[in-house]
């Protein structure tokens, strides 16, 4: 019985381990003798914490299989049905079969349909050697910080010129057709490919509850169509049933309140006044005119490039492991010792970069500051010149992108990061007027809007029938973004 999964089946699971670590054991071949099968024999399992993530550790004894593999992580992926497990095989195996020859861990088996006898989706992985960078951070020098920050740099690199022409999340394959989830999409979202075949989006913005029981969304080809979709995430949940709707209000923190209608209504507002400033976020908009032609050229050709690379959404510290190398002596861990970094665990397939506790705020800016610094010396240079350009110059398009998929509880958050928006537009685009009102004219604009004079104050209550209003293709509705456009 497993404490952190009291559903799976663990005799299930050891028979499934067991026939996984035989097919990565060498069979012996001995003169006419049939071939000899190991036959494992679990030792141990137990609960765990690897990587992050709450696990069960199934130990064999080393006489049963003598050429390993000796321990397995069984990980639950939680999230969509077959998908999100899927969707952790894809990105481990497309990093892992990169040629920039990125480390993770291997697969040797998995389960991704229920119902199945050990009663879960679960992922058999090797448990790397090493350390957790979490757990050893607090004892490292500032040269080894550094040595782990410069393999960051690399990390990152790699990650970011591992391209592809789609927007989407990495599926093993094995047979799901995702066109079904394209032809059911709501009118307007769809943007099927020639071939019939629908890969997925399946990163955080995409699966908040309740997205997670709608249809998942279709893989895209171009920065607008990505950023578009998230702004239009909350105009399917107004559009959804009333339990959707009641879910959407939930967000998930036990110290928040429940959202109000009001708030859903502002969020989806929002996000509607979002979508209508898509084109002067795409292609390097803000790039300034003081740079010379060629240098706008690139810049534009960059930023305006149609391969998307690999990007991780949860690199905090406890998905790496730290390994130690010996110097020349055999000794580990001295003054010359060299560093690996290893990413476990799939994780979402979005963008950013964390550093953790026990790291200090000035201390991460330093830490960020020097990754920066490396990936401008002589030996990167080659590899990082479109990573620095779009660093530089993509600043407002990647601050963009983290409003339109944020959660939509931070709606009135955005509508106030809107008046500072709209100071940066005017200092870098003078020669294009901001194509809406932000702050107060906005508030007094709505107040208007919603109950016909901004002198008046807001005490109308917000009744049923105001509810079903605001969510359905009324007068009301489509004059606040609500309705069907």
């Amino acid at each position: 019985m497993s404490t952190f999964f009291p559903q799976v089946n663990v005799p299930a699971l050891k028979k499934f381990a067991a026939a996984a670590a035989v097919k990565q054991h060498p069979v012996k071949v001995t003169g006419r003798r049939p071939p000899k099968v190991p036959t494992p024999v679990v030792a141990n399992v137990e609960d765990v914490k690897w990587a992050g993530e709450k696990m069960i550790q199934i130990t064999f004894e080393r006489t049963s299989l003598p050429l390993g593999p000796y321990t397995m992580m069984a990980y639950f992926p939680r999230g969509r049905e077959r998908l999100t497990t899927q969707a952790v095989l894809g990105m481990m195996a497309a990093v892992r079969n990169s040629s920039l020859k990125i480390e993770v861990p291997k697969i040797y088996g998995y389960q991704d349909l229920l119902p199945n006898d050990i009663g879960a989706e679960v992922v058999l992985m090797e448990k790397v050697p090493g350390e957790n960078l979490q757990d050893v951070w607090p004892t490292l020098g500032p040269d080894e910080e550094l040595k782990v920050c410069s393999k960051l740099a690399d990390l990152l690199l790699k990650l970011f010129n591992t391209r592809g022409s789609l927007i989407c999340t990495d599926l093993l394959g094995t047979g799901i057709d995702t066109s079904v989830y394209s032809a059911l999409l709501q009118e307007g979202e769809q943007h099927q490919n020639p071939d019939g075949f629908s890969p997925l989006i399946l990163s955080r913005p995409f699966n908040e509850p309740p997205l997670d029981t709608m249809i998942p969304q279709y893989a895209l080809s171009t920065n607008a169509d990505y950023l578009t979709a998230l702004c239009w995430r909350v105009k399917r949940l107004c559009g959804g049933n009333e339990d959707i709707i009641a879910r959407a209000r939930d967000t998930g923190f036990a110290d928040n309140p429940l959202l109000t209608i009001e708030d859903m209504v502002q969020a989806r507002e929002t996000f509607r006044r979002l979508t209508s400033i898509i084109p002067h976020h795409i292609g390097g908009f803000y790039i300034p005119g003081t740079l010379s032609r060629a240098a706008r050229e690139e810049a534009y050709s960059i930023l305006q490039n149609r391969k998307f690379g690999i990007c991780h959404g949860d690199m905090q510290m406890y998905r790496f492991l730290v390994r130690f190398l010996p110097n020349k002596d055999g000794e580990l861990r001295t003054p010359g010792s060299d560093i690996e970094l290893v990413l476990c665990t799939g994780g979402s397939t979005h963008s950013a970069l964390h550093f953790g506790h026990p790291i200090s705020w000035d201390r991460q800016r330093q830490l960020r500051n020097a990754i920066y610094d490396m990936m401008n010396e002589s030996s990167r240079i080659e590899s990082a010149r479109e990573w620095i350009i779009s660093y530089v110059y993509g600043r407002a398009e990647r601050w963009f992108e983290g409003c339109v998929s944020a959660h939509w509880m931070y709606g009135r958050n955005i509508e106030a990061n809107l008046v500072d928006l709209k100071k940066f537009w005017e200092f870098w685009r003078p020669d294009i007027q901001f194509p809406f009102e932000v702050g107060v004219e906005y508030t007094r604009q709505r107040q208007v809007l919603s109950y016909g004079s901004a002198d008046e104050p807001i005490t109308a209550p917000v009744t049923g029938e105001l509810v079903i209003a605001l969510l359905s293709a009324s007068p009301l509705g489509n004059l606040l973004g609500m309705g069907r456009s």
